[in-house]
């Protein structure tokens, strides 16, 4: 299985070829056909974790409160994703083996506290609407496992009601991106029916055309990455 870019894009490097001869004589190749996935790693409660593809580790170590800025490409095919603790082989969690990556999807895999204790995965297939350049398009985790039920609202607009923790894992409704008017919006997480703020955020714009995805993340008590806390991951490759 080969991996490219999994953390980063790497530099491009640009160089001009000078053609002699026939053209018919330089075949030029197709694109290779390619998978693209991104990593969220929202697990307070588990170590920094090393992501494997089959026994290959493709991550250096994931503290929790990490992701992807942009998706990475991988060669399509049955991969076997196992998280271990970093350094160690003491598995966190893993998504069931034989899981297919088809060219050209797109893939989140998401690591998460399981409110019953313990972390768990899942692999996420992002299904982008169709372009359109007069709207943004949103969706919203719930990846805060002691908060039973919350409300998010956008400049003081309830959009999502009564969200329970990694809901979207097993309603993958809510891993659908709905439309939005573009903006400047105060995002705030509050407990579900009532007027109580776990945490806010202003983004500064929500672009028309843009792709997000919006989540509540922490744990009580947590300071710094742990802490709770909305952000906002725009869609990128």
């Amino acid at each position: 299985m080969k991996v490219k870019n999994l953390l980063c894009l790497g530099t491009v490097f640009l160089s001009l070829i000078t053609f002699t001869g026939c053209m018919k004589d330089t075949p030029i190749e197709p694109p290779k056909p390619v998978s693209f996935i991104s990593v969220m790693n929202i697990s307070f409660k588990a170590p920094p974790v090393e992501m494997l593809f089959q026994n290959e580790k493709v991550t250096p170590p994931v503290n929790p409160g990490s992701y992807f800025t942009r998706y990475s490409s991988v060669d399509p095919g049955m991969i076997d994703v196992t998280f271990k603790k970093a350094g160690s082989d003491s598995i966190v969690a893993s998504l069931p083996p034989g899981d297919y990556y088809d060219s050209s999807s797109f893939y989140t895999l998401l690591l998460y506290d399981n409110p019953g204790g313990g972390s768990l995965a899942t692999r996420i297939k992002d299904e982008f609407p169709v372009a359109d350049n007069t709207k943004s398009f949103i969706r919203f985790f719930h990846l805060s496992a002691d908060v039973p039920q919350v409300d998010l609202e956008i400049e003081n607009t309830k959009v999502y009601t009564n969200r329970t923790p990694a809901d979207n894992v097993n309603n993958t409704f809510y891993n659908e991106f709905q439309a939005y008017i573009p903006g400047n919006y105060t995002l705030k997480a509050k407990v579900a029916g009532s007027d109580s703020v776990i945490a806010s955020t202003t983004y500064s714009e929500l672009a028309a055309g843009g792709i997000y995805t919006i989540f509540l993340k922490g744990i009580p008590g947590g300071t710094g990455a742990s802490a709770y806390g909305i952000e906002v991951l725009r869609a990128a490759n």
